[in-house]
């Protein structure tokens, strides 16, 4: 009798051992190699953009790039400045340099008045005067011929953006496809558009924008 029921539990162990593999297997499957590791370490080890540095929303910080410039350049007082502008996640981070700090104080209260903008990092570094010498020295220096370059980098750049901010006011215009740039106050617009009258629009818009010399139309109707 004892023999019976020991060849009776060898079987029995036999049928149960591969269904107690099974089910450790998958326990071991579904429970995580790391607690501690999280999608962003992952990508941050593999050597990708961290995501704290990328923007959730890109064209809504690029809207918000581009009217924070449009005021810079707007106002006298920090138009002569050479400050960039970024923004990830509505937080607009200010670098480049100033002419005094109340200058980039000034900067910083042009960005917090910008709709979207949650908060304002200013990382402006005050540029040191420079001698009356030197100024000159540098006005004395050949300027790039027109058709490789600006003569008037400066200026160029208020146009630029003056035109891109006035693209975005208008919300008939898929400003967002448009691309501009100017030399020496010309004005060229390419990219996409919906239809004839919107590149018609936004060539009437870039027009109006002051000092602008001519523009050329390079917008393509898709």
């Amino acid at each position: 009798m004892k023999i019976k029921l020991s060849a009776a539990a060898l079987v029995l162990g036999a049928c149960l051992l591969p269904v107690a593999i099974y089910a450790a297997d998958m326990a071991k499957s579904g429970a995580p190699t790391n607690t501690n590791e999280t999608p962003g370490e992952t990508i941050k080890d593999n050597g990708r953009a961290d995501p704290a540095h990328r923007s959730v929303h890109p064209v809504d910080d690029s809207v918000i790039t581009t009217k924070v410039k449009a005021k810079i350049v707007e106002d006298k007082r920090t138009r002569a400045d050479h400050v960039d502008v970024e923004t990830v996640n509505g937080v607009v981070d200010l670098t480049g340099t100033a002419r005094s700090k109340a200058s980039a104080a000034r900067h910083v209260t042009l960005a917090r008045q910008v709709k979207g903008v949650k908060s304002v990092k200013n990382h402006i570094q005050i540029e040191p005067v420079v001698n009356a010498a030197a100024a000159d020295q540098k006005a004395d220096q050949p300027r790039t011929a027109a058709k490789h370059g600006s003569n008037h980098p400066v200026k160029d750049t208020e146009i630029t953006t003056k035109v891109k901010a006035k693209l975005l006011e208008d919300k008939t215009i898929s400003s967002t496809k448009i691309h501009v740039k100017t030399v020496n106050g010309v004005v060229t617009l390419t990219g996409d558009t919906k239809t004839a009258d919107e590149s018609s629009k936004a060539e009437e818009i870039a027009r109006g924008v002051e000092h602008v010399k001519s523009v050329t139309n390079n917008l393509k109707v898709m």
